[in-house]
């Protein structure tokens, strides 16, 4: 569940004195005491880049779409009513920044600020410097105790402040360290190996549970009807498919915007050079993006392949109330003992939720992320 302050100022005032404490507490304290002149400059020099891009994950806006923008064929149409503009794919309107938002990932209580297309490279590299320093800190610490205790019974001037320093600080420099460290792998394995931000994530789950429940072939089918109205479907085809138990998740659902780890990455951070440096950013637009071969529609295509080819998320957002209602008499047959056994088949309650109140196995909904779900009209 996503965290909340009553104080917003409080999310960036924590960071801002754990930083400081951990950072220059331990160099003062402990580090200044045995370190060479020369790896103190180099963990300076790194406690710098974490002020440095936190500061611009602060201060650099997330990215807002263009006045009188218009989306692209075969692409859902967003409006967002608070606004009165169309949104390009992709983009949400963040409850907090009141405003919208390319490629929103989710508002981050730690920067007061939505993290987006413009400034998801900053937020990225403040995490990668603070699990760089307090990696480096924590092997310091680590080693600097290790030295300690092996001459334990030797005569050492040892002050009481660097002890009661190393007490302190080497569990809340570990607790920092593992904690950006699952953030940082969360980001990196959603944005980079597959293409996704959180939201989008949240969204997969949200399409996932639809299919594990019956609930999104029926749903698709009248989408790509609607979206391709020349579609020239089969019924037979239609009929079999809704039938039929053997389709995977995957034979029906492509995120288009997941192609390889190397152009997800210069997609959200811009080619290789840019990654470390402090200003380094996308440099495209944030309202088009390159799709995988999959989403290519054609028209004499396969049915499956054609349902592939919806933009996302494939439901169009929506969940229309008659299929739902058309659903929810399903039956199982299975034979036990020799007998036909006819029961009705268990219906996750959230199938019937409407996209702004679904929640994750986490127990996320739309609003944990900062999406205003009063904005999100679906698509059309």
């Amino acid at each position: 569940m996503a965290i909340e302050f009553k104080r917003p100022w409080l999310g960036i005032a924590i960071p801002i004195f754990l930083i400081a404490f951990i950072g220059y507490g331990a160099h003062y304290f402990i580090l200044a005491n045995y370190m060479h002149f020369n790896s103190q400059v180099w963990f300076e020099c790194s406690l710098s880049m974490i002020w440095l891009s936190y500061f611009l994950a602060i201060k650099t806006e997330p990215g807002e779409p263009p006045r009188n923008f218009r989306s692209q064929k075969w692409q859902w149409k967003q409006f967002c009513n608070k606004c009165n503009n169309f949104k390009p794919e992709r983009t949400h309107h963040c409850k907090k920044c009141q405003k919208c938002v390319l490629v929103m990932d989710h508002h981050c209580p730690w920067t007061m600020n939505c993290v987006g297309y413009r400034n998801y490279p900053h937020f990225l590299r403040f995490l990668f410097w603070i699990i760089a320093t307090t990696a480096f800190l924590g092997f310091q610490l680590a080693e600097r105790i290790g030295y300690l205790w092996r001459n334990r019974n030797d005569r050492l001037f040892i002050g009481k402040t660097e002890i009661a320093s190393l007490v302190i600080l080497t569990p809340l420099n570990g607790f920092v360290l593992l904690t950006i460290s699952i953030l940082f792998l969360r980001c990196v394995k959603n944005q980079i190996f597959k293409g996704m931000t959180q939201i989008e994530s949240w969204e997969m789950d949200r399409i996932e549970n639809l299919f594990e429940n019956r609930r999104l072939i029926p749903q698709l089918v009248e989408n790509l009807k609607e979206l391709h109205s020349d579609a020239n479907l089969n019924d037979t085809d239609c009929r079999r498919l809704l039938s039929s138990k053997r389709v995977r998740f995957d034979d029906i659902v492509n995120f288009p915007y997941d192609i390889n780890p190397w152009i997800n990455a210069k997609t959200y951070l811009n080619s290789i050079n840019y990654w470390l440096l402090p200003w380094g950013c996308p440099d495209g637009p944030g309202t088009i993006f390159q799709k995988n071969d999959i989403a290519l529609y054609e028209p004499n295509a396969p049915l499956v392949d054609k349902l592939l080819s919806l933009p996302w998320p494939p439901d169009g957002g929506r969940q229309r109330s008659e299929i739902i209602e058309n659903s929810l008499n399903d039956v199982e047959i299975s034979t036990q003992g020799g007998e036909h056994v006819i029961r009705k088949r268990w219906i996750d309650p959230r199938v019937t939720m409407p996209r702004s109140e679904w929640y994750n196995d986490w127990g996320e909904n739309l609003s944990d992320f900062g999406v205003d779900t009063d904005a999100e009209t679906g698509q059309t």
